[in-house]
């Protein structure tokens, strides 16, 4: 059935599109969806400047069976200034929209929707991206399903305790005594990391690590490596 739907959203992605048209990927609390913004390259466009990528916006989409939707209207909710003008945060970001723009279907969708747009604010917001990176990407895992275990081992309930191995598999850590399991090699600081980060504190020396082992997660949930990941950590190392 035919109809407008007002919703807020998040820009995850803008492509162009014929001559003077984009087509974005949006992350609502509904779900993700594929728009059309017509004439929104066109120098009179009042749309173009709102839609951009990591941008949170009221839409008004028009909608019909068995076609794209249409951006018929839209205003600002939150344009999180640094996060288009600081490098490194607006590398950053992109790796946060990568993961919801390849993992969101058309399911319902509030709680990534939630995180996603505070994961976006303390980006903005944060004296150090690095630190509000690691905690977006965490909350992003536990939003999709797929939180981690980070208090007890996930062999054998008892004290993480060194040497650690990472179970990418299975959501945690396994203490020494579990080594049997396999996995691999994870370092203290790392762990102290993502505790930190999954408390809203800085996650300190082993934050590098703990994204990789973040990264390496959910290539193995997306079956395919995150694209903005490398260049973002490489900003990070400069």
């Amino acid at each position: 059935m035919s109809g407008y739907r007002e919703t807020q959203a998040v820009v995850l992605r803008s492509q162009d599109l014929r001559e003077a048209d984009r087509r974005l990927s949006l992350l609502t609390p509904q779900g993700r969806c594929q728009a059309r913004v017509p004439g929104a390259r066109k120098a009179k466009s009042r749309l173009a400047g709102l839609l951009q990528p990591a941008s949170v916006v009221q839409v008004t989409l028009y909608e019909r069976p068995g076609a794209q939707a249409v951006v018929t209207g839209a205003s600002q909710i939150a344009s999180f200034r640094r996060l288009h003008e600081d490098l490194v945060r607006v590398a950053a970001s992109q790796v946060l929209l990568e993961i919801c723009d390849v993992q969101s279907g058309e399911e319902e969708a509030l709680r990534p929707f939630t995180v996603l747009v505070e994961a976006l604010r303390l980006l903005d917001e944060a004296p150090d991206a690095a630190d509000a990176w690691l905690e977006g990407e965490l909350g992003l895992l536990a939003a999709y399903g797929w939180g981690l275990e980070l208090w007890r081992c996930v062999g054998c309930g008892g004290e993480l305790r060194p040497p650690l191995k990472y179970q990418m598999d299975i959501g945690g850590f396994t203490c020494g005594r579990c080594s049997g399991i396999g996995g691999m090699t994870a370092s203290a600081s790392a762990l102290e990391a993502l505790r930190a980060a999954a408390e809203g504190a800085a996650p300190g020396p082993g934050d590098a690590e703990a994204r990789s082992l973040l990264h390496l997660t959910w290539r193995g949930h997306l079956e395919a490596p995150l694209k903005s990941a490398e260049f973002a950590e490489s900003l990070m190392r400069a």
